[in-house]
């Protein structure tokens, strides 16, 4: 049992570190970070040796990008950090996961919870991960077998709000006036 725990004690902050990393260079390129939570829908029964393996192997192929992180968070969980990727890419790259597994060596089903966002100071690396995590939820309360997901947070998905920040961070500059859609 310590063992284990120690185990899990590790993993943690493996994903705590890949996490706070890929988070920040987010921030510094101000491109899109997405989290895939990716679990067996049978959890820990689902979880065999085989079809663990056959997962750890789908996900190296669908995010073997360089940039790209894969860790696992529990025995029948994993995570996966895909920097630069937007929306589509990061729910395109989940479904090519839930279908390798559905057609695997050893045929099992996983769900996939996608959270999106554009790093920035106002938000967190966790708040990410619990997106992902209610996302993942959700997934599996709707009968799993599927990737859901994948909308970018409100803040980040608005160019106005991107170029206002821009536009204050020039010296000398005032705060950008708030744009208002003509109703006329």
């Amino acid at each position: 049992m310590k063992a284990r725990q120690d185990t899990l004690i590790t993993a943690h902050a493996r994903v705590e570190t890949a996490l706070q990393a890929a988070w920040a260079e987010g921030i510094a390129k101000s491109s899109p970070l997405a989290v895939l939570l990716v679990a067996f829908d049978g959890g820990d029964q689902a979880a065999g040796a085989e079809a663990v393996d056959t997962l750890e192997r789908a996900l190296r192929v669908h995010c073997g990008r360089q940039r790209d992180i894969v860790l696992r968070r529990k025995h029948d969980e994993f995570l996966a950090l895909l920097p630069d990727t937007p929306p589509a890419g990061a729910r395109q790259v989940g479904g090519q996961i839930v279908e390798a597994m559905r057609r695997g060596d050893h045929p099992t089903t996983v769900s996939v919870g996608v959270a999106v966002s554009v790093p920035d100071e106002q938000q967190s690396a966790t708040d990410l991960v619990r997106r992902a995590e209610t996302v993942l939820r959700s997934t599996r309360a709707h009968g799993g077998n599927q990737c859901l997901g994948g909308a970018e947070t409100p803040s980040s998905t608005s160019p106005q709000s991107a170029l206002a920040r821009l536009h204050n961070l020039l010296p000398g500059r005032k705060k950008a006036p708030d744009l208002k859609r003509r109703t006329d």
